[in-house]
């Protein structure tokens, strides 16, 4: 009896040990969301500058809209969010990885474009008819994208909602001036709304250290209310506490179990049991 009792000492003490281990096998990774959606977010309202006329309606106007743009398409809007979207490969999350890298590589395909038609000897006008097939291929990614949301928050939701409408209101107005103007409003409210969910990101993961004092607002029908999607994803909060707290937490949990019938030599899974936040699965 005495050397069971001692044997299970001593399991629970390697299990303690292994769950302890895990923060530094599993570190937590900053949140690259802010970045590339402050990056998106501040590109495309510029761009609405153009379709709303609100910087000019004349020629030369709507020249130095594109000329801003175009520098910020290429680096502002397109690099940092390519640097977004790659950061999200360490935090498993394909979701952040797919938008980031996409819309990354849209706004860096959209600066070219700009900058073959100003080097080019002859002058090089835009297809209209291949400007509308470009955005509705882009919108239906996007709403692809966005039925994934529906697994998400509500503020992501609404973020690509908007922007899939955005997408397909300009392709339309790629030939009719007043609904471009239209389009480009929807830009705004898309860029707004992408402000917004970058703020939140940050104030919860620092002034609220992890908790989310401003709510992304959840879907009735998401049951997982702690790991939305059961991935991790743009809106889910990543708490900043994570090293500090989470090796206190296993010791005491552990101590409890010393000695009991219910110590194990095994650490449990992330799936029976709570998902540590900042678990980025397997290496």
């Amino acid at each position: 009896m005495k050397n069971e009792t001692r044997l299970q000492e001593q399991m629970g003490r390697v299990a303690d040990e292994v769950k302890a281990l895990r923060p530094h096998v599993h570190p937590p990774v900053p949140n690259p969301a802010p970045l590339g959606l402050i990056g998106f977010g501040l590109t495309t309202a510029l761009l609405q500058m153009k379709h709303t006329r609100i910087a000019g309606e004349d020629s030369d106007d709507l020249e130095g809209t594109d000329a801003l743009v175009l520098g910020f398409a290429v680096f502002f809007g397109g690099l940092l969010q390519l640097i977004a979207g790659l950061s999200e490969i360490k935090r498993n999350n394909i979701f952040g990885y797919t938008a980031f890298c996409l819309y990354g590589g849209f706004w860096m395909s959209m600066g070219t474009v700009e900058i073959v038609s100003l080097i080019s000897r002859e002058e090089v006008g835009v297809n209209k008819k291949a400007v509308q097939c470009m955005l509705i291929l882009v919108g239906i990614y996007t709403t692809v994208l966005w039925i994934c949301t529906l697994k998400m928050n509500k503020t992501i939701s609404l973020l690509f909602f908007l922007l899939a409408s955005t997408l397909y209101i300009l392709a339309v107005g790629a030939r009719h001036e007043l609904t471009d103007q239209v389009g480009g409003w929807f830009g705004f409210a898309t860029a707004a709304t992408a402000y917004w969910l970058a703020a939140a990101e940050l104030i919860n993961d620092i002034v609220g250290e992890g908790e989310e004092i401003i709510p992304l607002g959840q879907w009735s029908w998401n049951t997982d209310k702690e790991n939305i999607g059961v991935f991790h994803v743009p809106g889910k909060i990543y708490g900043a506490l994570h090293h500090r707290s989470s090796i206190k937490n296993l010791t005491k949990s552990g101590n409890k179990d010393v000695g009991s019938s219910k110590a194990t030599a095994v650490a449990p899974s992330p799936a029976e049991g709570d998902i540590e936040e900042g678990y980025v699965g397997p290496v």
